[in-house]
């Protein structure tokens, strides 16, 4: 439901990036009149999404969960007002803001892999291979599921075929079809891969675990 608002927002900001330093007079203030209603929704839509994650965060704690399963209690980090918060940062494609958040949920949980889930896609996002890989490889020592590990050497392979290193990425999908031949990604992207004709794909899957 938001797709559409952020396709708004970002299309006007990169309209005052291209046209502010070179305008002037009234299309120089219709310029900076966006600028001031880009901050305000921002700012607006911050402060609304993290006050709804103080008030799920409090929901849980009280033990309320329409799950089926134990995810939440199996990972008590996710009752830490950080986690939220950059859960909220992260889906607000706001990444720095993320990362500092779920550093701080290390510094409690240093073997939380759902937070290095996120700061390596956040990485990923601000393409910083080495950060990704870093904490990538950190989830893989971390887990024994096999699905999840599936879904981490897919999102390495694409690092590695976005850095061209063809072989080494063909190895972690190969990896990734091994852990899980039911997830459809990692063959996807092993022909992408070697005919540079198609988008790699790694977002579905790894969006069930985050």
């Amino acid at each position: 439901m938001f797709q559409h608002v952020f396709a708004e927002m970002n299309s006007m900001l990169d309209d005052i990036v291209k046209h502010y330093p070179s305008a002037q007079g009234s299309r120089r203030q219709e310029l900076l009149q966006h600028w001031s209603l880009l901050r305000r929704m921002s700012d607006g839509i911050m402060d609304e999404w993290l006050a709804f994650e103080e008030k799920m965060v409090c929901l849980r704690a009280a033990g309320f969960s329409a799950e089926t399963d134990m995810s939440d209690t199996e990972l008590p980090e996710k009752e830490l007002p950080a986690f939220n918060r950059g859960q909220g940062y992260y889906r607000l494609l706001m990444y720095p803001e993320a990362i500092q958040q779920f550093e701080q949920v290390l510094q409690h949980f240093p073997n939380s892999w759902q937070s290095r889930m996120y700061m390596g896609m956040a990485y990923f996002q601000l393409d910083d291979p080495a950060e990704a890989v870093c904490h990538f490889q950190k989830v893989l020592d971390l887990t024994e599921q096999a699905g999840l590990k599936a879904v981490i050497y897919n999102a390495l392979g694409c690092l590695l075929a976005k850095q061209a290193d063809v072989e080494e990425a063909q190895k972690c999908f190969a990896l990734a079809h091994q852990f899980d031949p039911a997830l459809p990604e990692p063959l996807h992207n092993m022909e992408a891969c070697l005919s540079g004709t198609e988008m790699l794909r790694y977002d579905s899957s790894m969006m069930t675990w985050m």
